[in-house]
């Protein structure tokens, strides 16, 4: 029974971290359709570049650190399926 209590609360726990994971690829997605909305349709403007270059840096900067997290998550669970 106890066995049972602590397999729940481990499946628990990586549903909560699977799901605080897919949060940050969705922030990475938000701040991906920013970058692109900066340049919108005007292709000639440095300037606007410039801050399409930087937003796109961050937001691919957030999509890494959900994908590191997600291979952490994973490596975690596989551990835990051989214990």
């Amino acid at each position: 029974m106890a066995a049972n209590m602590r397999d729940a609360s481990k499946q628990a726990g990586w549903e909560i971290e699977l799901a605080t994971n897919t949060e940050l690829f969705y922030e990475a997605d938000r701040l991906e359709t920013q970058a692109y909305a900066i340049i919108g349709s005007s292709l000639a403007d440095a300037g606007d570049w410039l801050r399409f270059t930087e937003a796109k840096q961050i937001a691919d900067a957030k999509r890494t650190e959900a994908y590191q997290d997600l291979m952490r998550i994973r490596r975690g669970m596989e551990a835990a399926r051989s214990d």
